[in-house]
């Protein structure tokens, strides 16, 4: 399923707030500026973009004005500008699109990965290996093209503000040759060097660990933002789509499940070890 965008949200959040504040119906504001009732909801739900001449004539309607009135006029405007990732739309799949605009929002994320290294940690050989395997094939320029959307996002681990991400790794994901013995022991190398920077944390799930609170379920995102009016969401995603989970009880599970995850896990030192001997063991003849 898709999800709205942030700043939409926090867009149609306000409008709805201040048209409540002036004592209007959702069919009282549509009245005012002759439009139906279901537009002004989708506005308020940020399930359609509005233009920034809209939002003028719903303050005008609830009496705002001043820099109050500007700010959210910016905000639509900006919400309106072209994504980043647009040049990538021939090989994206929609349902992934909502995801790089919250991860490109998003302060911190917490990671757990069962089959596979996480995106945001992977190396170059080892995407296009991943890519090599979809049921679907991709021709040499949709492959080529793909594994630089993903290098553009690694962008955020050092960038200022550098996004912070917290990861948990099934072990298996870490011993499986994906690409073949030389690619994963670069991948792992990878992994020892993103494990060093100040706003990256890796912990490995051991096999020891046994079950665990995800074994009927599998990898899952939750992302965090610094805006005190964006929601903690929780991204999962299959080969044919994806899932984006915001309710308080939703996220509140997950983060829980991440937590017990987290206690079953190596701690950051020992994971370290644990990856610097799965490198050598592929180093060795």
């Amino acid at each position: 399923m898709s999800y709205p965008s942030l700043r939409g949200r926090r867009l149609g959040a306000a409008l709805r707030r201040l048209r409540e504040e002036a004592g209007l119906s959702s069919f009282d504001a549509a009245d005012r500026i002759a439009c139906s009732p279901s537009k002004i909801s989708r506005i308020e739900l940020a399930h359609m973009r509005v233009s920034p001449g809209d939002v003028r004539e719903l303050l005008a309607v609830y009496n705002v004005d001043g820099q109050q009135a500007e700010e959210l006029v910016a905000l639509a405007r900006e919400a309106r500008q072209p994504v980043w990732w647009r040049r990538y739309r021939e090989v994206l799949p929609g349902w992934f699109e909502p995801y790089l605009g919250l991860e490109g929002e998003a302060s911190r994320i917490y990671i757990f990965e069962l089959g596979a290294v996480p995106d945001l940690l992977q190396t170059e050989d080892y995407t296009t290996a991943v890519l090599e395997t979809r049921p679907q094939p991709l021709t040499p320029d949709e492959q080529d093209m793909l594994v630089g959307l993903w290098r553009t996002r690694q962008n955020r681990l050092t960038g200022d503000p550098a996004i912070e991400l917290d990861v948990i790794i099934a072990e298996g994901a870490l011993r499986q040759r994906v690409g073949g013995p030389a690619v994963m022991r670069a991948q792992l190398e990878h992994l020892s060097v993103a494990a060093a920077l100040p706003n990256v944390v890796i912990r490995v799930l051991p096999f020891e660990a046994g079950a665990h609170p995800t074994m009927g379920s599998g990898a899952f995102n939750v992302l965090e933002f610094s805006h005190s009016e964006d929601p903690r969401i929780v991204y999962t995603a299959q080969p044919t789509g994806s899932f984006y989970l915001d309710t308080l009880r939703e996220v509140g599970t997950y983060r829980l499940a991440y937590e017990q995850l987290r206690a079953a896990s190596l701690e950051p030192d020992d994971s370290a070890e644990l990856i610097t001997r799965l490198t050598a063991d592929l180093t060795s003849p």
